[in-house]
């Protein structure tokens, strides 16, 4: 599920700041309304999200923290289950369904990984990288508001990973709002798990030069990477013939040339 500040992720990046993509790589038309909305984030961030998520993780014991972030992770794999499949990801379906199954029964309801200490290997797939693996640019760069970095592919991505989970088509009968009271406990847990897992990562963000161009061009670099999904970049060049060879023939044929004269 996409809440509040989950793109955020793509500040793990920082931790190697370097990267072949520049600033000037990035489509950033709005570039001074996403400024605001940057500096708007930052100001609720700063005033609420941030403490929050501090304290929770000052009192909460990292099992605890664990089991909740297993729980939220255990309940987008219906999500990535299905892009896995758009994606013809067969292996990555494979293990996404696995496990679901597994961490769904033997791990209570995904409060434990289960799944990753029999060898499944966790995968994280989204509608964005679906249309990114499809051909689909990214659009220009967007700052949403608390959601944070985004552009116009992985916004509508987000919408349409609402309409694979299950839990929003889900109703309980005799309780009509247990769905919606469902959705604001996970959306609320989601934001503090979040952020509490980004302490320091968005604390990197805040000292460097420009926070805005680093932020901008960290997420660009890492949905690029997801769309490969760990795969290099293609070398358009690595098929053309080595010109080289060409110009040992050359010379080779002027030396022959200034021999017979």
């Amino acid at each position: 599920m996409k809440t509040i500040l989950p793109a955020l992720i793509a500040l793990m990046s920082l931790a190697a700041c370097s990267t072949t993509q520049s600033a000037s790589d990035v489509n950033d038309p709005l570039e001074g309304l996403n400024r605001n909305v940057y500096a708007f984030n930052e100001t609720v961030d700063k005033a609420a999200i941030e403490p929050v998520a501090r304290g929770y993780k000052a009192v909460v014991p990292e099992p605890a923290r664990d089991g909740v972030h297993n729980v939220l992770t255990n309940l987008r794999q219906p999500i990535i289950f299905t892009n896995s499949v758009l994606q013809g990801n067969a292996n990555s379906s494979a293990e996404t369904l696995g496990r679901f199954l597994i961490n769904s029964t033997v791990g209570v309801v995904g409060l434990f990984d289960v799944a990753s200490t029999v060898g499944l290997e966790e995968h994280d797939e989204d509608f964005g990288q679906t249309m990114g693996v499809w051909g689909v640019g990214p659009g220009p760069f967007l700052v949403l508001p608390l959601l944070g970095p985004s552009n116009v592919r992985d916004t509508v991505g987000v919408a349409v990973d609402r309409v694979f989970d299950p839990l929003t088509w889900t109703e309980f009968e005799g309780d009509p709002d247990l769905d919606d009271d469902i959705a604001v406990t996970r959306t609320i847990l989601g934001v503090v798990d979040t952020r509490s897992r980004l302490i320091e990562v968005i604390e990197t963000l805040r000292e460097q030069p420009e926070p805005y161009v680093a932020l901008r061009r960290n997420y660009s670099s890492q949905r690029q990477a997801a769309i490969r999904n760990g795969q290099t970049e293609a070398d358009p060049y690595k098929d053309l013939p080595d010109f080289d060879v060409y110009d040992d023939a050359d010379d080779q044929g002027t030396d022959v040339e200034d021999q017979q004269d």
